[in-house]
């Protein structure tokens, strides 16, 4: 993994997508944020420090939603399991080689 914004182009049309998910750099790294309204309860921030932190959290958020998708959509556990399985090789295929 290469850089923050390597990483947001990757989930670029997910982040557009998720209301739940706001992602805001500050000094330290990164923040991936959630928040589910109307559930006061519901908020969760995590700091990334590194592009490799940022493309973990955003890549299991990605896979919890596409889970829960999928899900509602009638499909069997164990096509559940292997459209992620799936999902998480490309995902990881895409990600920059080390110079």
């Amino acid at each position: 993994m290469k850089t923050y914004t390597q990483v947001l182009e990757m989930f670029r049309d997910y982040l557009k997508k998720e209301s739940c998910i706001e992602v805001a750099q500050t000094k330290w790294g990164y923040v991936r944020m959630f928040y589910e309204e109307p559930y006061d309860s519901s908020f969760e921030a995590v700091l990334c420090r590194t592009p490799e932190e940022l493309f973990e959290e955003l890549l299991d958020d990605y896979l919890a939603s596409r889970e829960q998708t999928l899900g509602q959509h009638g499909k069997s556990q164990e096509e559940i399991s292997e459209e992620i399985r799936k999902t998480r090789e490309l995902y990881l295929e895409q990600v920059p080689e080390e110079s």
